[in-house]
């Protein structure tokens, strides 16, 4: 039997102090990943407020006068409640957890402070805003939170139309709930983005095509993030060749795979090119075309060994 450390125990008595008996939290969880455990597990909405405490005074307000006590008495009963703070004096925080605060807040796409995201037990974005000026009370920060109560409930009836559902159905279902997902929250649901190429092998969704376009996307981006942008460019050429996808699609798919073998440094000029044409040939009559042939230009005129697409 492996020996439960002093450590173990600590988190352990942490969670209870958190999500035991139903108690409403006391202070801000500052760890994602145990507030996103602590919200399945006690069944509640994940609210997650990133601020700037020692530069940015609306997060100093919202802190020290909104934040209170009575704020976590209230809004514990509902939600759990993470604080996600983005020092500039890293003196004020461990360095690890600074930079895991900076790499979260990028990745959930945080542009301004402070700003509050509301997710459901299961991980489900509902609300994403900039907390407003001029509230000044924890009952005026609640009542904001619950004007997002209407994209929640839709959220929990797509997804329980999905839970219920199979075949074709089901993949209209993961559509119309991918349809209020944001755009940058699409990896997340990788798994379903994926499971529609299955659910409408027969084509009888009418998704087919355009989900195939999204797994290259999707495939992309993984090998793009570890710098392999030869294969992430595969991804685009091997789906612009396989006929699943329509015409705009496969010029999508051909010009996506020429730029990242641009990119990548590692793919013959006449192989971009002849992608390009491809590209140009899958839809002529597209607006997009023009865009194409700027890049073939610059291809051309770029000086040897050198590309310029996309610059």
């Amino acid at each position: 039997m492996k020996k439960i450390t002093a450590r173990a125990i600590g988190a352990i008595l942490a969670a209870i102090t958190l999500i035991g008996c139903g108690s409403a939290q006391k202070s801000w969880i500052t760890d994602l990943d145990e507030a996103k455990a602590a919200s399945q597990k006690g069944k509640k909405d994940l609210l997650v407020v990133f601020t700037g405490s020692d530069w940015n005074d609306p997060s100093k307000n919202l802190l020290t006068a909104v934040f209170t006590e009575d704020f976590f008495k209230k809004a514990g009963k509902n939600y759990v409640l993470c604080n996600i703070d983005i020092v500039q004096d890293e003196s004020l925080m461990d360095q690890a957890l600074v930079e895991k605060n900076y790499g979260i807040a990028t990745t959930m796409g945080i542009q301004a402070m402070p700003t509050a995201l509301l997710f459901t037990k299961d991980g489900d974005r509902y609300g994403s805003a900039t907390t407003p000026e001029g509230i000044a009370s924890p009952a005026e920060f609640i009542e904001w939170l619950g004007s997002f109560s209407e994209n929640r409930d839709k959220i929990l009836k797509l997804k329980a139309n999905i839970n219920k559902s199979k075949g074709a159905e089901r993949a209209k279902n993961i559509d119309a709930f991918m349809d209020e997902v944001d755009p940058g929250q699409r990896q997340q649901y990788a798994d379903l983005i994926r499971e529609v190429l299955t659910l409408d092998a027969s084509g009888e969704a009418g998704l087919r095509s355009e989900y195939r376009l999204q797994v290259a996307y999707l495939d992309a981006i993984a090998l793009y993030q570890t710098g392999d942008m030869e294969n992430a460019a595969n991804c685009f050429v091997t789906a612009a060749g396989e006929g699943l996808l329509d015409p705009a699609q496969v010029q999508e798919a051909w010009y996506m795979g020429a730029y990242l073998s641009a990119l990548s440094g590692k793919v013959e000029n006449a192989t971009i090119l002849e992608w390009l044409d491809k590209a140009i040939a899958a839809d002529p009559e597209n607006p997009g075309v023009t865009q194409i042939r700027s890049a073939i230009e610059q291809i051309k005129n770029a000086p040897e060994g050198a590309t310029a697409l996309g610059n």
